[in-house]
């Protein structure tokens, strides 16, 4: 790698963290109402969808603070009688696992802060799942997401080999392009509050 390489990724990265910095910021600012409205908005637009019809297992997140909450895309799913799973931070390995999240299970708090399933919720394998929700900071046009920079997403996204990836997020959190970097793992869909696009199948994945 020469130096011109080392400061092209160098500056890739520092774009990426004030990227990060302003959604945050931005997303601080929204009103608790107006958060929940776009957030059932978007999840609408995701139980619309024909891969979350069809699916059978869907892996989904519990909101963190500012974040879309898309618990209305939970509760159609267990009232379709599908699986719903949710991710389980592993310290030890430093990825997440999924584990099934029924109606009347219990959250616990993560490492990380999260609400996640509790270690003897069953796991769920990654081969099984159908569609899964993928939070983000922003999206660009390509499905390329920011997420917290932690690369847990990246890690996970490769093993759903049979999920379809649906990055949600804030309309105002999508961006013409993003800077990539190695290892980051593409979306499939991208849905927001106000619209919902198919990425162009040519370039969804590495």
């Amino acid at each position: 790698m020469d130096e011109d390489e080392d400061r092209g990724i160098e500056l890739r990265l520092h774009v990426k963290k004030q990227l990060r910095e302003r959604m945050r910021a931005v997303r601080r600012t929204l009103p608790a109402r107006a958060r929940d409205a776009r957030s059932a908005a978007a999840s609408e637009r995701v139980i619309a969808l024909d891969a979350f019809v069809s699916a059978r297992v869907v892996a989904v997140y519990v909101a963190l603070r500012t974040e879309l909450d898309p618990s209305a895309v939970v509760v159609a799913a267990r009232a379709a009688s599908k699986i719903v799973c949710a991710p389980r931070v592993d310290a030890d390995e430093n990825r997440l696992r999924l584990h099934r999240w029924d109606e009347a299970d219990v959250l616990a708090t993560g490492p990380l802060g999260l609400r996640e399933p509790l270690a003897g919720a069953p796991e769920i394998d990654a081969s099984e799942v159908d569609l899964v929700l993928v939070p983000a900071l922003a999206i660009d046009e390509r499905g390329h997401r920011l997420g917290y920079g932690a690369g847990y997403y990246d890690r996970l996204l490769p093993s759903l080999a049979r999920a379809t990836r649906v990055g949600i997020a804030f309309d105002f959190q999508l961006v013409p392009e993003l800077p990539d970097t190695a290892g980051d793992e593409r979306l499939d869909i991208v849905v927001t509050d106000k619209r919902a696009f198919t990425i162009d199948s040519g370039a969804a994945r590495p």
